[in-house]
Formats: C-alpha cells, sequence, structure tokens
C-alpha cells in the first residue's frame, strides 16, 4: 500500500485490493475444511461398505467444491456489502448456508 493509500483510509478505499485475496483465501479455507468432514464421514461409509472408494472420492471433491465456492461466495457478498463484526460473522454464514443449499440442490437434481 504506498503512503498515499495509508492517508485515504475509506472503506472503499481499503477493500479494493482485498476483498477478492479475502474471498480467495475463504474460498480455500472452506474446500479445505468441507474436504475434512466429507473424508472422515466417508471412512466410516467406506469400512461399512456403505459405498465404494470411488464414491467416498467424489463425495469429497463435491463437499469440498461446493464448500469452497458457497464460502467464497458469502465472504465477497460480506466484503461488498461492507459489514463489520458480529453482522459481518452472521452475514458470512447467512450466504454461506444459501449457497451451499443451492448448490447441493444443483447437484442433486442433476444425478436425478
Amino acid at each position: 500500500m504506498s503512503r498515499m493509500d495509508m492517508q485515504n483510509t475509506t472503506p472503499t478505499s481499503l477493500h479494493i485490493g482485498v476483498a477478492p485475496r479475502a474471498s480467495l483465501a475463504m474460498g480455500v479455507a472452506g474446500a479445505l475444511v468441507g474436504g475434512s468432514i466429507a473424508t472422515a464421514k466417508n471412512i466410516r461409509k467406506v469400512k461399512e461398505e456403505e459405498i465404494t472408494k470411488d464414491e467416498a472420492v467424489k463425495d469429497v471433491l463435491k463437499e469440498s467444491a461446493t464448500t469452497g465456492i458457497a464460502t467464497a461466495l458469502g465472504t465477497a457478498a460480506v466484503s461488498a456489502v461492507g459489514l463489520r463484526g458480529t453482522l459481518s460473522l452472521l452475514g458470512l454464514v447467512s450466504v454461506t448456508i444459501g449457497v451451499k443449499y443451492l448448490a447441493d440442490k444443483t447437484v442433486s437434481a442433476k444425478k436425478s
């Protein structure tokens, strides 16, 4: 950040470069968390022969992708609106849940 940018600390000037990086970072974190949870869930299912290893891998990839995308979009939405503090957390959770729900519904509809 240049010296001139440091003097102009309006929310708009600070968010222009930060929001995309934050969305990307949060998207990666969301993908890791979603994939980790799916992996833990699917290890048991594979051991109990409820699903095959291939089905488990596909589920982990789907969960990683949809959770990562949902988290990135939630972060972008909160950044775009400029929410702070508790409101930003509530906004992030709300948008992320909504996008994840729609993504899962879309993926499930394509299987049928």
